[in-house]
């Protein structure tokens, strides 16, 4: 018997009781299984906090309260599966890249269909009714930001969370039950390895049906596209591209010596929300690195497959003609008001606005010489592509 507080219900009582609590009779057949792997290995390994725990049990709610709605509406409704979207741009990159940054600056043009936070944990109408007040939803969201902020405090120096502000669209490949984004914030090793058995297009196939549902009720404007970033994607791109059409991925590009311990930084305080466990991340040179040694498989293997890659030193000193070549890639006409809105960010949005914090490779028991040496033949690809110039 482990010592630390769990979630004790099975799978099969957190599904009776998100049925119950929406009043949706559906029965959620296809949850029961990652659910349970889920549930088991978060007792396992997690070591939740008191509060951790129940936190984490409302998180599972809900998702399945989510699914169930959505369910509901789908089978209502059969005709949302049929709405065309413009070609979606997905920016892709690894942790602490300036990913953040550039989806912000794009969301801030107007010009494309942002995903709030808010948006991204509750999708799923409560009513079944397109253009309902969705109150409700974003206060939900915003009660688990502000446990989260208080919680683990120094998350706001590495990625602030606001029910109105841009996130990532992994909060609804969560929705999906087979993300990896789900063992993110507390330790479910079990369930990661589960995982690599799975079809994990899964997730994308949940998202893009997620898009056109949140396009049916009115959230979204048909005339733009939508708006994705998110840092688990790289290294999926067959999965991405089969699940969603005509696709623009952009591909963001910093030193991996300072993206390692800023990600394993932000990692920690993630986890720090729900658990007191101390977190080995000394393997997360090697994890980052074969995610992107698959991506540049990938991309070596279908040179007909565009992608397009931005420098992280452009992001911060030249942000507005990164964008510029962004619209070109993603075949977006800027609007009159644009640049303005983009100067307007810029302003209101300095560097380290919420505060900053320190850190270093050692910290989190692997050397810049570690990182150099599992990165290699990026770098050497980086330079050799005049992408970036990190010598």
């Amino acid at each position: 018997m482990t010592q630390w507080p769990q979630i004790e219900d099975t799978a099969a009582e957190l599904i009776a009781e998100a049925r119950a609590t929406t009043g949706i009779a559906i029965v959620d057949t296809d949850a029961l299984e990652p659910l349970t792997v889920l549930l088991d290995s978060l007792r396992k390994t997690a070591q939740f906090t008191p509060d951790g725990a129940v936190v984490k049990r409302r998180y599972i709610l809900r998702i399945l309260r989510n699914r169930l709605r959505m369910q509901r509406d789908l089978a209502a409704h059969p005709e949302i599966l049929d709405i065309e979207l413009l070609p979606p741009l997905l920016i892709i990159a690894m942790p602490r890249t300036g990913s953040t940054k550039t989806q912000k600056v794009l969301a801030a043009t107007g010009d494309f269909n942002a995903l709030p936070y808010w948006m991204c944990l509750n999708p799923a109408s409560e009513s079944g009714i397109p253009n309902e007040d969705v109150r409700n939803r974003i206060a939900d969201v915003q009660a688990y930001a502000d446990w989260f902020n208080e919680a683990s405090p120094d998350t706001k120096y590495g990625h602030p969370m606001a029910p109105h502000e841009p996130e990532e669209e992994a909060y609804i490949m969560n929705l999906s039950l087979r993300s990896r984004v789900l063992a993110g914030f507390a330790n479910a090793a079990d369930y990661v390895s589960w995982l690599g058995t799975q079809d994990m297009g899964a997730q994308y196939r949940y998202l893009y049906d997620t898009l056109k549902y949140l396009m049916w009720q009115g959230l979204a404007d048909p005339a733009k596209p939508f708006l994705l970033k998110c840092v688990v994607n790289l290294g999926l791109e067959p999965e991405i591209r089969a699940a969603i059409p005509d696709v623009n991925i952009a591909v963001m590009h910093r030193n991996p010596v300072s993206v390692l311990p800023s990600a394993s930084r932000l990692g920690t305080v993630f986890r720090a929300a729900f658990s007191d466990q101390a977190i080995d991340m000394s393997k997360n040179p090697s994890r980052h690195a074969f995610a992107m040694k698959r991506h540049l498989a990938h991309r070596t293997a279908h040179p007909d497959q565009a992608f397009h890659d931005i420098c992280y030193d452009r992001v911060r000193t030249d942000i507005s003609a990164i964008i510029d070549g962004l619209y070109t890639f993603a075949g977006v006409e800027p609007s009159a008001d644009t640049l303005s809105n983009i100067a307007r960010w810029e302003a209101e949005n300095p560097q380290n606005k919420h505060g900053a914090w320190s850190y270093a490779a050692t910290d989190f028991g692997f050397t810049d010489d570690d990182v150099r040496r599992e990165f290699s033949t990026y770098i050497d690809w980086v330079h050799a592509n005049n992408i970036c110039d990190w010598r």
